[in-house]
C-alpha cells in the first residue's frame, strides 16, 4: 500500500512539472512569438545537391541567387582567372602550332630549290653564361673534361633553283646556309616605292604573316654586284628557324671549349641569284647597343659599300674591338663581306641588343679550309656603357693582330 502511494504521488508531481512548463511555453510564445520547442536552433532548408557531376560542377564555379555576395565574388575571381589561364594557353599552342608549321614550310622550300635540309636533328638553345666575364675561364675544374668534337663541317656547294623560287616570290634574291643546321633559307628584298625592308620580319615567303617572318636584306643592298658587304636580317627563334644557328657563336664560357660551335662551323655558304654557290670564312662575331641611352650605338647597318681602303680599314679595326672572337682569317680592302644580324638579350629584353657575325668571300684560288685550332676568346671586346657597369670593368683598349688586315 506504502508503495502505490508513493507511485501515485510522484506522478501527480509529474503532471503538475508537465504543466508548469507548457504554461511558461504558451507565455514565451505569446510575449515574443518564438517557438522554444527547437531549443533556440534556426532551421536552415538545404537544397539538395544534383546527382549530375556537370550540374554540381556549374554550382560550384558560377554564382547562384541563393549565394552570399563574398561568395559570388569568389566564383567570379575564379572564372577569370580560369579565362586567363585558357587564354594563355590558347596563345601558346597556336604559337607553338605556327612555329611547327613555318619549319615545316621551310623544309618544304629548301627541298624544292635544291638544297634539302641537313639532318640536324631536334633544335636545342645554347646553354652559356652572361659574357663577357673576365673571372670565369671553364667549369671544367679537376674534374675530366667533356668530350667535344671539333671536326669541321664538310660543305656541299647549293644548287638553287631560282627560277622556282622568283616564280613564287619576285623578291627572292639568294639563298643562305650553314651546314649541319637549320639555318638554310631564301633571302628576300622588299625593294619598292615604299622600300618597306621590315615587311619580312612578319611575312612569309608566301606573302602570309608570320612570327618567324624570312631572313631579308633592307632597301640599302642593290644585289647588282655593287655591294661590298651584304647584310642580312633574320629572328632569332626558338624552333631553331631564321638566325637561331647565329646565336650559336656566341662563345659558351661555360665549356672548356668555348668557340666549339664556331670550329665546327667556320663558313657560311652562299649563292646570288644568277651567281654560283659561294663561301664566306666567319671572322668576328660582337654584341651592339641598339639604344642610344645605354652607350654607344655602333653602326654597321649601313656598311654595305666602302669608298676606300681607310674607309674598309677603320670600319674592320673598329669590329675586331668589339669581336668576342680571334681566327686565323685575314682581311682585305676588295674582299666581299657578309653580315648576319639578329636579336640577342644578356642584359635582359629590355635592353635591345643585336648579335651580328661577319665573314668574307673566299677569294678567288684560295681554299676555303680555315685553320680552327688557333682560333681564341676575346676577353676584352669592347662593349658600350651599360655592360660595363654591370660586369663592373671597362675596355682597356685594342688587342687584335693588325697584321691580320692586310690592307691596314
Amino acid at each position: 500500500m506504502a508503495s502505490n502511494k508513493q507511485n501515485n504521488k510522484y506522478d501527480d508531481n509529474k503532471k503538475k512539472s508537465t504543466g508548469k512548463k507548457r504554461n511558461k511555453e504558451e507565455i514565451a510564445r505569446d510575449k515574443f512569438e518564438v517557438d522554444l520547442s527547437s531549443s533556440g536552433k534556426k532551421k536552415v532548408s538545404k537544397t539538395p545537391k544534383p546527382k549530375n557531376p556537370f550540374k554540381r560542377l556549374a554550382i560550384a564555379l558560377f554564382p547562384q541567387k541563393n549565394d552570399t555576395k563574398g561568395e559570388k565574388g569568389r566564383k567570379i575571381l575564379l572564372l577569370v582567372a580560369i579565362a586567363i589561364l585558357i587564354g594563355t594557353l590558347a596563345y601558346l599552342l597556336s604559337q607553338l602550332i605556327n612555329l611547327a608549321y613555318n619549319s615545316a614550310k621551310n623544309k618544304a622550300l629548301a627541298d624544292s630549290a635544291g638544297n634539302p635540309m641537313d639532318n640536324s636533328g631536334a633544335y636545342n638553345e645554347p646553354d652559356r653564361l652572361a659574357n663577357p666575364d673576365w673571372n670565369i675561364r671553364t667549369t671544367a675544374g679537376d674534374e675530366d673534361p667533356e668530350y667535344i668534337d671539333l671536326t669541321p663541317v664538310v660543305n656541299t656547294p647549293l644548287n638553287t633553283n631560282f627560277d622556282y623560287l622568283r616564280g613564287i616570290n619576285p623578291d627572292t634574291r639568294a639563298w643562305v646556309k650553314i651546314t649541319g643546321t637549320q639555318l638554310n633559307n631564301v633571302v628576300l628584298q622588299r625593294k619598292n616605292e615604299s622600300n618597306d625592308s621590315n615587311y619580312y620580319l612578319t611575312h612569309d615567303f608566301y606573302g602570309n604573316e608570320s612570327k618567324s617572318g624570312e631572313i631579308f636584306s633592307t632597301w640599302r643592298n642593290n644585289w647588282d654586284g655593287t655591294d661590298d658587304n651584304i647584310i642580312l636580317f633574320g629572328h632569332n627563334m626558338a624552333s631553331g628557324d631564321c638566325f637561331a644557328y647565329v646565336m650559336h657563336y656566341v662563345p659558351n664560357d661555360a665549356s672548356r671549349e668555348p668557340l666549339a660551335f664556331y670550329k665546327v662551323h667556320p663558313t657560311i655558304l652562299f649563292q646570288q641569284d644568277g651567281g654560283q654557290s659561294e663561301t664566306y670564312k666567319v671572322f668576328a662575331g660582337m654584341l651592339v647597343n641598339t639604344q642610344k641611352e645605354y652607350g654607344e650605338v655602333f653602326d654597321y647597318t649601313t656598311k654595305t659599300q666602302f669608298n676606300s681602303a681607310d674607309e674598309f680599314n677603320r670600319y674592320i679595326l673598329d669590329v675586331m674591338d668589339r669581336s668576342w672572337f680571334y681566327t686565323d682569317v685575314d682581311i682585305q680592302y676588295g674582299d666581299k663581306l657578309l653580315t648576319l644580324s639578329t636579336c640577342y638579350w644578356p642584359l635582359g629584353r629590355s635592353i635591345e641588343t643585336r648579335w651580328v657575325i661577319l665573314a668574307r668571300k673566299v677569294r678567288p684560288g684560295e681554299s676555303e679550309y680555315v685553320d680552327t685550332s688557333v682560333a681564341e676568346r676575346n676577353w676584352g671586346a669592347k662593349l658600350f656603357d651599360y655592360y660595363y657597369q654591370i660586369i663592373n670593368t671597362q675596355w682597356y683598349g685594342s688587342n687584335w693582330d693588325t697584321s691580320k688586315l692586310l690592307s691596314y
